[in-house]
């Protein structure tokens, strides 16, 4: 990863001084690039429906992401300027998009009921029995049971309450 973007730096504190406009857009892509590779990893036949070797695999590229968009999202109504708002605005569809459609992935839902019906699901420590009741309960409430124009009419209410939602903060900000 790119180390003199501040965004991508994982191994410390996030620098919100150092943070400038010009970094999000290509900090974005680099971490939606990862995350959607980790998603197609974790769904495909080389990862076993196991709660530890999924979480190896995805949960590092979506916290990245969700780290790097907190800090540009938390920017954007503290220091909000018209350049770091346009930033926010060129990227924040693409982030609902992926956050939406990981959580209403049949087949990393499949996998994960997989897990919670497996033996292995007993043997699971409670904060785990929980995160794997928590992910369950998050692909319902994701659309993950929806099909065909239900699945696609749920995507596009996610979108529009995101613009929906950055529109009013724009409007408390200013």
């Amino acid at each position: 990863m790119t180390t003199t973007n501040p965004l991508l730096q994982f191994d410390r504190p996030i620098a919100f001084d150092a943070i400038r406009p010009e970094h999000v857009t290509p900090a974005i892509d680099e971490l939606l690039a990862a995350a959607n590779a980790a998603l197609e990893r974790v769904v495909g036949p080389d990862v076993p429906a196991d709660f530890d070797a999924m979480s190896a695999v995805l949960a590092v590229a979506t916290e990245r992401l969700a780290r790097a968009w907190g800090a540009v999202g938390h920017l954007s109504h503290v220091a909000d300027t018209p350049e770091l708002r346009a930033a926010h605005a060129e990227n924040l569809a693409r982030v609902t998009e992926f956050y939406t459609r990981q959580g209403s992935d049949e087949r990393l839902y499949a996998k994960y009921k997989a897990v919670a019906v497996s033996p292995g699901a007993a043997t699971l420590s409670a904060p785990r029995r929980q995160a794997l009741s928590h992910w369950l309960r998050d692909f319902k409430l994701g659309g993950a049971d929806l099909t065909g124009e239900a699945k696609a009419r749920f995507a596009q209410l996610q979108d529009r309450m995101a613009e929906l939602s950055q529109a009013y903060s724009n409007q408390v900000l200013d």
